[in-house]
């Protein structure tokens, strides 16, 4: 498969067919994070799943050109607030979209109404 196949079959995939993967096998562990490609030279928002061993299991990682030679970074909980740059853990922040808020007037300030 080329890497431009590899892209368009399982680009932004990754959640769907790591839930499959997980419904077929309930040893993997289902792990959120960023995927660090060195080819790109960028960190993807992925999803991926984890055999029991601790081995990497990543039914997606064709979309990107490293074929999963990168970085795997799990998700550590916390966001960062989009106006003032706070760090907090994600289930504390105001979400809107893409952006994480540590509160209201951080988010209306962001939006324009303060």
């Amino acid at each position: 498969m080329t890497a431009d196949e590899g892209y368009r079959l399982f680009r932004g995939r990754c959640k769907e067919l790591c839930d499959a993967a997980c419904a077929a096998d309930p040893t993997l562990t289902l792990v959120r994070g960023h995927y660090f490609c060195p080819i790109w030279n960028t960190e993807e928002a992925h999803w991926w799943t984890v055999r029991s061993n601790g081995t990497i299991n990543d039914p997606s990682l064709e979309q990107f050109p490293s074929r999963g030679m990168g970085i795997y970074i799990p998700f550590n909980g916390m966001v960062t607030c989009a106006e003032c740059g706070k760090e907090m853990n994600e289930k504390d922040a105001d979400i809107e979209g893409n952006y994480a808020f540590c509160g209201y007037l951080c988010h209306g300030r962001f939006v324009g109404v303060l």
